[in-house]
């Protein structure tokens, strides 16, 4: 099996370079260098250009980017789940991001799984832990020994894969409006209701509307943590992987397309809804949309992971590795939720006994 290998390396030291979230700079591990995206990106074509032959023929960027990826990156197949990872060539073994099991170098990535664009992680790893362990005080219900159970090693970065849809639409809307007016007239209550037939078209534009790109991820758990902060968005570079990895895609932009197809629906929905005001009621009857002009970027954007198992139960947890968002499913003792409940029963009697009583003795 043949990989080409092409590492990001220290200019001062040659030792491998990592991306740094907190700084977003590139660092190396052992003189502490530290180098902005643009001067590794300079560094790197300059050590290429001088390897190459000088009878070849020059290619383009886009040609330069997609030979980048393809001979910088390898992909990694998980045997429990098939979960297939990403990750930078100097990357000897990993684990799986969802099962934690280890992972087999299995070849290199198809130039058709590169990335158009990445949002890097700007949090760490240890505001991740800190953050997740702030989320868990107060959940009174976790089991008693969940915490001390509970390997806080399973949390780690994975950039995963997103379909985002731009474009523009003129969309349809009908809806039935009503106007109720009630009033009394000595003992005989009035009411005059008003039916209108509402109609709405507007043209409308969407940008980037996200679908997550892997089966294995659940859709609610990842629109649970939207949404990310396209202004810190950036054209795709093989750098950003440094130390890191990210989920392969296996939804294809067709089928990415049925999600957010229905999510720009809703939305456009919601919008033509809300310009209908001034009624007592209104019901959706009939909406339609029609795609002036859409496209599809496929991009990588930053989640902190911790999945884990408790009591034979798998669990997901997720955090916005860019804003901070956070969801995921905490296994309940069903012990306190049985005293919690028969507490509120003993207080709710208690307070209704007392009240019989007052009423009693009046």
């Amino acid at each position: 099996m043949d990989i080409k290998t092409v590492s990001y390396q220290c200019p001062n030291c040659t030792a491998p370079l990592e991306y740094d979230n907190a700084s977003g700079m590139f660092k190396c591990i052992f003189c502490d260098g530290a180098f902005s995206e643009q001067q590794i990106q300079t560094i790197f074509k300059n050590n290429e250009q001088m390897s190459l032959d000088a009878d070849e023929p020059e290619l383009t960027e886009e040609q330069r980017q997609m030979e980048e990826f393809t001979g910088s990156s390898a992909l990694y197949n998980c045997p429990n789940c098939g979960a297939g990872v990403v990750c930078d060539t100097l990357t000897a073994s990993t684990r799986c991001h969802f099962c934690h099991t280890p992972v087999i170098l299995s070849g290199r990535v198809s130039g058709e799984f590169k990335p158009d664009l990445i949002i890097p992680f700007s949090t760490t790893k240890e505001q991740a832990e800190s953050k997740f362990q702030e989320y868990l005080k107060g959940k009174f219900l976790l089991p008693r020994r969940f915490k001390e159970e509970l390997k806080i090693m399973g949390i780690s970065a994975l950039y995963v894969p997103y379909w985002l849809k731009s474009g523009t639409l003129k969309a349809f809307a009908e809806a039935e409006g009503r106007k109720v007016h009630t009033w009394r007239t000595k003992n005989t209550v009035y009411t005059n209701t008003k039916i209108y037939k509402l109609q709405r078209i507007a043209d409308l534009t969407f940008v980037r509307v996200p679908c997550d790109g892997s089966r294995r991820i659940s859709d609610e758990l990842m629109e649970s943590i939207e949404p990310f902060d396209y202004s810190g968005i950036r054209k795709f570079s093989m750098s950003y992987l440094s130390g890191c990895a990210a989920e392969k895609y296996d939804v294809s932009p067709e089928n990415a397309q049925i999600r957010i197809d229905e999510r720009i629906k809703q939305a456009a929905n919601e919008v033509l809804l809300k310009d209908m005001s001034g009624y007592t009621s209104l019901k959706l009857q009939n909406s339609d949309s029609e795609y002036k002009n859409q496209m599809c970027a496929y991009a990588l954007l930053p989640v902190w992971f911790l999945n884990y198992n408790y009591k034979g139960v798998d669990y997901s947890f997720a955090m916005n590795g860019q804003t901070g968002t956070m969801f995921g499913r905490l296994p309940i003792s069903r012990l306190k939720t049985f005293l919690y409940g028969s507490s509120v029963f003993l207080i709710a009697l208690t307070i209704l006994t007392l009240i019989g009583g007052l009423f009693s003795a009046a």
